[in-house]
């Protein structure tokens, strides 16, 4: 029986989920079709999992038996929090660019106005992906405040890392952030935003290793973005609860878009 992901494993899926949402919402064909309001509507339903997710994550982290609510705890759970009222954020856009572009259905025969909801449309999927486009980040900073302290309260599992170079070491890290897509028609990896530098071979050793796989993500060209397997999510896991980067109050709020969301964040 494979044991429940712990609380970084789960971060570190969550950060991957917020990289699909990204690159999802940043897809042009998002608003192709005969359905793009279902589109938008079935979008905000994985949007809202998301939310979700962050709050069962910050409830884990409440009431994980035996573990001390240090100040680093407490920060993971707050930013936790953070992450789910962002996610709600986004869910409310979504669903409004989907209202709108049923409005602009009923408004045909007005093209101002079909104009006007269109443009309104496009720029509440905007909102809605920038709320959401440092969820992955934020969920490995937080991954590794976690695993750090349930090793210093001796509360994590007894893994051991596997042997890593610093290379694939930051590469795993990068894959963790939504940072790496492959242009497989290049043979070459594409960098997003970060300092780190990750070549195709060190892709592929950790590839090799069953540590990460690939798949189909939107942007133009087309590319592959490059995930954590379950094995990858446990082998950084085990890295990030040895490393000391992670001072107390080292994860703090990122500086993020500003909402200009007038509306509730429930729905």
């Amino acid at each position: 029986m494979t044991a429940a992901p712990t609380i970084p494993e789960r971060l570190l899926g969550l950060g991957a989920d917020f990289t699909r949402h990204h690159d999802t919402l940043t897809d042009i064909a998002l608003l192709h079709g005969p359905d793009p309001g279902g589109n938008l509507t079935r979008r905000s339903t994985a949007t809202q999992a998301l939310a979700r997710e962050a709050l069962d994550v910050a409830e884990a982290l409440r009431t994980m038996p035996g573990l001390r609510h240090s100040p680093e705890v407490k920060a993971a759970a707050e930013r936790a929090v953070q992450l789910a009222a962002l996610a709600v954020l986004a869910t409310d856009h979504l669903l409004d660019a989907a209202d709108l572009l049923q409005e602009a259905r009923h408004a045909s025969g007005k093209p101002e106005v079909v104009q006007q909801h269109r443009l309104e449309v496009g720029r509440r999927i905007t909102l809605a992906a920038r709320l959401t486009s440092l969820g992955n980040e934020d969920c490995v900073a937080t991954a590794r405040l976690v695993a750090v302290e349930l090793h210093r309260q001796q509360l994590a599992p007894h893994l051991q890392p596997p042997a890593l170079s610093p290379a694939q070491h930051a590469a795993l890290e990068a894959v963790a952030s939504g940072r790496v897509t492959l242009a497989r028609h290049l043979n070459k990896t594409h960098l997003g935003r970060g300092d780190a530098r990750v070549s195709i071979r060190t892709i592929r050793s950790l590839e090799d290793r069953g540590l990460v796989h690939h798949e189909p993500c939107a942007p133009v060209p087309p590319r592959e973005r490059v995930h954590l397997t379950r094995d990858g999510r446990l082998a950084l896991t085990a890295a990030l609860a040895r490393s000391r980067a992670a001072a107390p109050g080292a994860v703090g709020p990122t500086n993020r878009p500003p909402s200009t969301a007038t509306r509730s964040p429930a729905r």
